[in-house]
């Protein structure tokens, strides 16, 4: 999908100069920022949020660690056998 977006002088600059230094275009910069921005931690995320490497994780994530240890076996037949005794109790059955 193509988009206008309007840069002030010295920031267009600022990014084809990055982009040349780089041996990439504009565009796959401009791309490359809005997934960070799309991607990365919400805007005043603690660091508590991030992982000891720095790396920001979703707060759910976490909370799988519990469940992975009440498991014994971690197959994909026993994962798909949870999910489905787990639709069956949300269906109400």
């Amino acid at each position: 999908m193509k988009a206008t977006i309007e840069f002030d002088d010295l920031l267009y600059r600022r990014l084809k100069i990055e982009a040349a230094r780089q041996g990439r275009t504009v565009r796959e910069l401009v791309a490359e920022g809005v997934r960070y921005v799309l991607d990365g931690p919400p805007a005043g995320t603690s660091v508590s949020e991030t992982t000891e490497h720095g790396e920001w994780r979703p707060a759910w994530l976490g909370q799988l660690r519990g469940f992975a240890s009440s498991v014994e076996d971690h197959s994909i037949e026993a994962a798909r056998a949870s999910i489905v005794r787990g639709r069956s109790l949300t269906a109400g059955e």
